[in-house]
């Protein structure tokens, strides 16, 4: 009896120790801390952590965490535990690839959340554009960029998309930067870094020409990362403003019952 105990204490320990995945703080932005014991301390990049972890986000932070093959996004103030975000997210994954790819063929029409490439090149950091490419814009072939970007998105290498994308945001200016900058974020969002691509569309106008769509991915981005309540108030004022048509109407619709859910 006494060595059925402890044949059945061992095998519970080594299930308990699987459980715990170990994870990669891959993007940090704001005050993201990490509970340890009674006490917080503060999380950076690079930090090494597991799934059995509690954070605590501040106002405006955000966060991303990666176990090599897959990240978990969080946007909004609270405090989360990761093993249960892991679980949501493998939950949600069907709906964002989904919205994704209709979204997607804005940037280009052959985009495609199922074209990505190998692990080993999805997730490489995406780096802001040097300050270089900020005087030289006069200069930049902002359509050839573009392109560049798009065929990266047609080859499934979503990060070095948006590292191109991100050349044309800082080249141009007005509903090209505006368009460069969406492009950036749905890149951004196939390569599973929704915390970034959180981060940019926040940044964008809530009206013009990208007004519908920027709707859209920032609600689908946010339900995924626990911010419900700010896709809930994306999307009630888009429908205030009267921007979504034909099948945008729909999957707005569907959104908002995501958003509005427990």
């Amino acid at each position: 009896m006494k060595r059925a105990f402890l044949v059945v204490t061992a095998t519970l320990i080594a299930i308990l120790s699987l459980s715990a995945v170990p994870l990669t703080v891959s993007w940090a932005d704001g005050k993201v801390d990490l509970q340890k014991g009674s006490a917080w301390a503060s999380v950076s990049m690079g930090d090494k952590l597991d799934s059995a972890s509690t954070l605590r986000l501040a106002a405006g932070a955000s966060v991303e965490l990666t176990d090599g093959k897959r990240k978990v996004s969080i946007t909004a103030a609270g405090t989360y535990q990761l093993d249960s975000l892991l679980k949501q997210g493998a939950a949600s994954a069907k709906n964002k690839a989904g919205a994704l790819d209709k979204l997607g063929k804005l940037v280009d029409p052959k985009a495609s959340t199922g074209a990505a490439t190998v692990a080993a090149v999805r997730g490489a950091a995406v780096e802001p554009a040097k300050d270089s490419v900020t005087w030289m814009s006069d200069t930049v072939d902002i359509a050839a960029v573009m392109e560049e970007g798009r065929k990266l998105v047609r080859d499934g290498d979503f990060a070095s998309a948006a590292a191109k994308f991100d050349e044309a945001v800082y080249a141009a200016e007005g509903d090209e930067k505006v368009s460069a900058s969406y492009a950036e974020a749905w890149a951004l969002a196939a390569d599973d870094s929704s915390a970034r691509a959180v981060k940019i569309l926040r940044g964008m106008p809530a009206s013009g020409t990208w007004a519908a769509p920027r709707a859209l991915l920032l609600a689908r981005l946010d339900i995924d990362s626990g911010a419900k309540a700010e896709a809930k108030a994306v999307l009630e004022a888009a429908n205030a403003s009267k921007l979504f048509v034909g099948d945008d109407v729909d999957l707005a619709k569907s959104l908002l019952t995501e958003a509005n859910a427990k």
